[in-house]
């Protein structure tokens, strides 16, 4: 890494405390662009919440089959032992953007609600993003994974849409989703991949730490 950043060894080691600091470090970046950063552009998007929602879910997924996170890093920030030999800063750092990341879909939801577009109960609210948060984790993980990843490339974007269609479904819409919306929900997913690759997530990352230090 020292090589391919053309510094010396010890000045990575000024900015992080070991290689399982470096590995948090760069799965922040990915937290915060494609989690914190495309949640808050989707919000913006015209189209319905229904799809808005959708999207925010799968946005994730779309970036996993354009382009592979050749250090797996991803896949390594779900081993315990990356964790355990982090720094508490940047664990800290990693919280924050869950946590902002997590209230944004929160938000987007309880204002969805306060416009009759759903009936769902906070905890109702709760239990749907975690259960669609599982299905976007468990095929992002594995299709960051050399082991995993044709498997995963081949299966359609439908059977994705599906598996979380029951979770969106327990929101209870004014109006039920269904297989129809995977085009338009797909479209946004491009357009904010587009808008989002000359984004500098650095500057996000140093606001969050920044936050954590007052």
């Amino acid at each position: 890494m020292a090589r391919q950043s053309n510094c010396p060894v010890n000045s990575l080691y000024n900015y992080f405390s070991s290689r399982e600091d470096i590995a948090v470090g760069l799965f922040n970046r990915i937290i915060g662009k494609w989690g914190v950063k495309a949640t808050q552009e989707i919000a913006l998007y015209p189209a319905s919440y229904q799809q808005r929602f959708m999207a925010m879910q799968l946005v994730w997924v779309h970036r996993a089959r354009q382009a592979m996170d050749p250090a797996g890093v991803q896949f390594l920030a779900a081993m315990p032992c990356v964790w355990k030999h982090a720094s508490h800063h940047r664990i800290a750092t990693t919280r924050k953007l869950l946590d902002s990341w997590y209230q944004l879909n929160c938000d987007f939801l309880e204002r969805a609600r306060t416009l009759g577009e759903l009936q769902a109960t906070d905890e109702e609210i709760h239990h749907c993003l975690n259960l669609v948060t599982c299905v976007e984790r468990g095929f992002s993980l594995f299709s960051n994974n050399y082991s995993f990843r044709d498997e995963m490339m081949q299966m359609p974007m439908e059977r994705v849409f599906e598996a979380m269609l029951p979770s969106i479904a327990s929101l209870r819409w004014s109006r039920p989703m269904t297989l129809a919306s995977l085009e338009p929900v797909m479209a946004i997913c491009t357009d904010i991949d587009l808008q989002l690759q000359q984004f500098d997530v650095d500057e996000l990352i140093e606001r969050v730490e920044a936050s954590l230090e007052e």
